[in-house]
């Protein structure tokens, strides 16, 4: 037995360094190691973020995969009925006919903006329009007032400046219900006079009151000499008339 024994050892010991065998055992451990290194670049890669666990990671993985919903398509399939519909009412654009009415919805929506922007395009030359309107009528003549045809109390204070005095020159008389800028020099008014009613008489620019104020001027013998104070020499002249007063 130890005869035996001393023989496989040595028989052993000269497979052993045999070239052939060192290189298979390399062989062998080599391939051992690209394994290991490839397992670990799959658990890297199914630990990355955004990787879906269970996704293939190679060419022939990602042809059975499932990698989510599927894209829709840029154009509507053969099979499906279309329609134009027009965007702003110049181009067109091809949809399906299901979708059709979002379309339509987002017209309209753009047509909405488009028609707030023209209001508001139109109410800004308007007012701009009034300004200068406005300019020119306090040119016409020193006191002017702004009446409503239908107003009573412009009535009373047209009644009072037109012939209970004889004011040199003659006031000039503005109905802004018949003017057609009438809202917007009513508004405009309002922001350079702080009165936003009517009527509104103005001597040089400048608000003396309505009705019950030209009124209570009259009545206190104030009038005459409020409108010469504040027109100076463009008031060439200011009478009081003799008439009944009825007011």
């Amino acid at each position: 037995m130890l005869f035996l024994t001393f023989y496989y050892s040595g028989e052993a010991s000269k497979i052993q360094n045999q070239k052939f065998y060192r290189s298979t055992v390399d062989a062998m451990k080599a391939k051992e190691a690209n394994h290991a290194k490839t397992q670990e670049k799959i658990q890297n890669a199914m630990h990355a973020p955004g990787t879906t666990p269970g996704a293939g990671t190679g060419a022939g993985a990602g042809a059975g995969a499932d990698n989510g919903p599927a894209q829709k398509a840029a154009i509507p399939p053969a099979n499906e009925e279309t329609e134009d519909i027009p965007i702003a009412g110049r181009t067109k654009m091809t949809v399906p006919k299901k979708q059709g009415t979002d379309v339509k919805e987002a017209q309209g929506e753009s047509d909405q903006k488009s028609e707030e922007d023209k209001e508001r395009e139109m109410k800004e030359k308007k007012e701009a329009e009034a300004k200068s309107e406005l300019d020119d009528i306090l040119k016409r003549a020193p006191v002017v007032v702004f009446s409503k045809s239908y107003c009573p109390h412009s009535k009373r204070a047209k009644t009072i400046l037109l012939e209970h005095y004889a004011i040199q020159p003659k006031p000039f008389v503005v109905e802004l219900d018949q003017h057609p800028l009438g809202p917007y020099l009513q508004a405009l008014l309002g922001q350079k006079t702080g009165r936003r009613t009517v009527p509104n008489v103005l001597v040089s620019g400048t608000s003396i009151g309505g009705g019950d104020d030209i009124a209570a001027l009259e009545q206190s013998d104030e009038l005459a000499s409020k409108l010469k104070s504040l027109g100076g020499k463009w008031i060439v002249d200011v009478e009081h008339l003799e008439v009944e007063k009825g007011l």
